[in-house]
């Protein structure tokens, strides 16, 4: 996502009401409560300023988000095979990138913000985008304006989750296969094979237009021998960001002038399940990640989404708790700006405990 590069988005409170209608294509149905946007900021643990030293990190630039999960033990009769593509080191939790170009990590359980350290990729470019995965590297996105074309353009370079100073580039050719920008996330293949793919959702780079419509978007595997993002089929969304999970589903987070969450099927692009938000935009500034069964929204904190800090946003899209897929603000005042999150596909599939 874009910071500053965004259209005016209409203001939503943190106590606006958000009314989530999920709606469903002829593949699946679903159905979701309307919702309250419950502000609970001050009942949680979470630091308005931490600088803790951390071992993971997280994904982002100019405000775009991805994301996923999957349980760490393998099944001897029938299930999951991790033997196959075994987790890396710290990937419990989610990781969120800084618009000071720095990687923390964001604690759902104690909704605690921690700093890994700075990016050390060899450009000054913003960033824009990441996914996490499994292997503990993470592939950010940076971003540029051509003044030629009048557009911003995605860069891709490659860091380690647990030491960020370590970043390479991995010799990405910008705007390869006609794919100007994306939100990026690592998916497992399928419920029995958690290797990832990193998928990505393009936006094409003109400041100021997150756009909804028919076939405005699309949706896209990365080749990662010829270094391409290659396109899987048109979807409405220009500029929205992904999340994976470790069972092999993803999920975008986009939409005008309220967000929306859309479940694709990554074989076609055709969207599953879509759940409006009503009060609840993008904001200049956005991400998210699933972690435990449920939803983390990374916004500006200032409702107009012009501001410093971003606020954190749940979705008990499992309805763990009993009251519906509601929308509830538990962090008002983060620490840093999110300008992108990601959560590899080893963080967990169901609430802990």
């Amino acid at each position: 996502t874009m910071y500053g590069g965004k259209p005016a988005m209409p203001t939503a409170s943190a106590t606006a009401t958000v009314t989530v209608t999920a709606t469903a294509s002829a593949t699946a149905t679903a159905t979701s409560s309307a919702s309250a946007a419950t502000d609970s900021s001050g009942g949680g643990s979470g630091t308005e300023g931490a600088t803790s030293d951390a071992s993971v990190g997280s994904s982002g630039g100019f405000k775009f988000d991805i994301g996923g999960d999957s349980e760490s033990a393998g099944d001897t009769t029938g299930g999951p095979d991790y033997s196959m593509c075994p987790c890396g080191d710290k990937l419990d939790l989610i990781y969120v990138l800084s618009d000071d170009r720095e990687l923390w990590t964001y604690d759902p359980t104690f909704n605690v913000f921690s700093k890994v350290g700075d990016l050390g990729c060899p450009t000054s470019d913003g960033t824009f985008s990441m996914g996490v995965g499994r292997d503990g590297k993470a592939w950010i996105q940076t971003t540029h304006l051509d003044l030629n074309q009048g557009i911003y353009i995605g860069d891709l370079f490659e860091l380690d989750v647990i030491n960020p100073a370590n970043c390479t580039d991995p010799g990405y050719n910008p705007g390869a296969n006609g794919w100007i920008h994306f939100g990026m996330a690592f998916v497992s293949e399928s419920e029995q094979n958690p290797c990832d793919r990193l998928y990505g959702q393009h936006w094409n780079g003109v400041a100021g237009q997150w756009s909804e419509g028919p076939g405005v978007g699309k949706l896209g595997v990365f080749d990662d021998i010829a270094l391409q993002m290659n396109t899987i089929g048109p979807t409405n969304y220009n500029g929205a960001e992904l999340t994976g999970t470790g069972d092999g589903r993803i999920y975008a987070f986009g939409g005008v002038p309220d967000a929306k969450l859309i479940q694709f099927d990554k074989a076609n692009a055709q969207a599953i399940e879509t759940i409006p938000f009503g009060g609840f935009p993008l904001t200049n500034a956005f991400a998210f990640a699933f972690w435990g069964g449920d939803f983390y929204f990374f916004t500006n904190s200032v409702p107009d989404g012009i501001g410093t800090t971003s606020k954190v946003t749940h979705l008990d899209y499992d309805n763990s708790e009993g009251k519906g897929q509601v929308l509830t603000t538990v962090n008002q005042n983060a620490p840093i700006l999110v300008v992108g999150a990601g959560v590899s596909t080893c963080a967990p599939l169901k609430p802990p405990g």
